[in-house]
């Protein structure tokens, strides 16, 4: 681990603002000899690919097996070594995180190893069955499912699309959610989901949202949601159910609504419906509920964020003074980044009183089709004088342009939402 100090010479001849220093690791993969199918492949390949390469699963191809395992073992050794699978994007050494599925450096190297050698089977009798991660729900309260099938209109060679829904809250329910799983309509499209509240309050603006929209719920690009009152959380293929951590709970008054935003992946068929529910576990007390704000410039909003076409690195950052937000929220459970396809990288952290930094969340490549809320392992807290800070870089380049229809776009010029790019950090903290 060492601290790397991103765009020194854009400092050095005053070209604006600079990333701070950023943490990152460049040690080499260690040597793993020649491993086999059997005895050190399969294991890892059980525990973290196959929750969505399998048969029917979203990955679009299976691994399930040594053949076809042998068959996409190229692309398979690539993707680890890159870090883009298993697609765990926060980086190792900013902090530790509950449920990390990312893969250690022996399982890279261990992968890499065996794509680009021999990739030989090795003898069955050598396979010890991996320990595999609790996914689920102790138990589930309320199950709640989307009121229609919706079907993605996607436009030509476009593969994604986020949707938002409206689910009635039950009268009956009890106030608080402590834990959240998905069950998908379709897997095979149902990329990952997002669960809000939307109190009494404000309800009647997102009705008016799903009104104005033809079909069931609306188009909300990137899944972003303005004017929620509440965060339950993420979920992403392979999880059945997560538990909100220390006892605490989303207090989900009566008259409220949910709001669950879905991302749909339509790669390789053409897409059929959904209809996705949420199971939910609810208490009617809790040891403390949950508060979620999102830091972002409020400037950005209005046309303050342009990302010029053909730019390589626009850095927009941004600082949360400590008196603009509510003292309550000084223990940090969870963080989650937000950019869309021209994001290149980006942090979340707290600048402390004394001058030092705390980094609760860093992507060094960041990929839109892959978000999700990263829940700290160890909660953080956020002293009176200090300043939470979210800083994102955009690519504007020609090579990093949406493919659609078959052709790369060009590069032109891009601000908030309307021209499909934004910057917002969304913070969980202990209310």
């Amino acid at each position: 681990m060492r601290l790397l100090l991103l765009a020194a010479a854009c400092l050095a001849i005053g070209c604006g603002p600079t990333p701070r220093e950023t943490c990152t690791s460049d040690e080499p993969l260690p040597d793993v000899g020649t491993p086999t199918w059997h005895a050190d492949v399969r294991p890892i390949v059980e525990q973290s690919c196959v929750r969505c390469h399998r048969e029917g699963g979203l990955g679009g191809f299976s691994l399930e097996s040594f053949e076809e395992s042998f068959e996409w073992r190229a692309a398979l050794a690539r993707a680890v070594e890159n870090r883009t699978m298993p697609p765990f994007k926060a980086a190792d050494c900013c902090t530790d995180y509950l449920r990390d599925f990312s893969l250690s450096d022996d399982e890279i190297a261990t992968l890499v190893a065996w794509g680009t050698g021999a990739a030989g089977e090795g003898d069955p009798a050598s396979y010890v069955p991996p320990v595999l991660r609790e996914t689920g729900l102790p138990r589930v309260d309320q199950a709640l499912t989307m009121e229609e099938e919706y079907l993605p209109t996607l436009a030509t060679g476009e593969t994604d699309l986020s949707r938002c829904f409206l689910l009635d809250w039950p009268d009956d329910a009890d106030r608080f959610v402590t834990g959240l799983g998905v069950v998908p309509g379709n897997e095979q499209i149902v990329h990952h989901a997002v669960l809000l509240v939307a109190g009494p309050d404000v309800v009647a603006g997102f009705e008016a949202l799903d009104s104005a929209d033809p079909g069931p719920g609306w188009t909300c690009p990137g899944g972003v949601v303005l004017g929620y009152t509440g965060w339950i959380g993420g979920w992403s293929p392979g999880w059945d159910g997560q538990e909100i951590p220390e006892g605490l709970g989303q207090e989900v008054e009566p008259g409220s609504k949910l709001i669950l935003t879905i991302h749909y992946s339509v790669v390789e068929s053409e897409p059929t419906p959904d209809r996705t529910t949420v199971e939910l576990m609810t208490s009617d007390s809790v040891a403390g509920s949950l508060k979620s704000f999102g830091v972002y410039d409020p400037a950005w909003v209005s046309g303050g964020m342009p990302i010029p076409a053909g730019e390589e690195e626009v850095l927009y950052p941004y600082e949360l003074q400590p008196g603009a937000i509510d003292r309550s929220t000084s223990r940090l459970l969870a963080a989650n980044l937000h950019m869309h396809e021209r994001g290149a990288r980006g942090q979340v952290g707290i600048q402390r009183a004394d001058g030092t930094t705390e980094c609760l969340l860093q992507i060094d490549e960041w990929d839109y089709g892959w978000q999700s809320d990263y829940v700290f392992a160890e909660p953080k807290e956020l002293g009176p004088d200090d300043t939470l800070f979210v800083e994102c870089i955009f690519d504007n380049t020609p090579s990093n342009q949406r493919i659609v229809g078959g052709t790369r776009e060009e590069p032109r010029d891009l601000n908030w939402a309307e021209d499909e790019e934004m910057c917002v950090a969304f913070v969980t903290a202990r209310q």
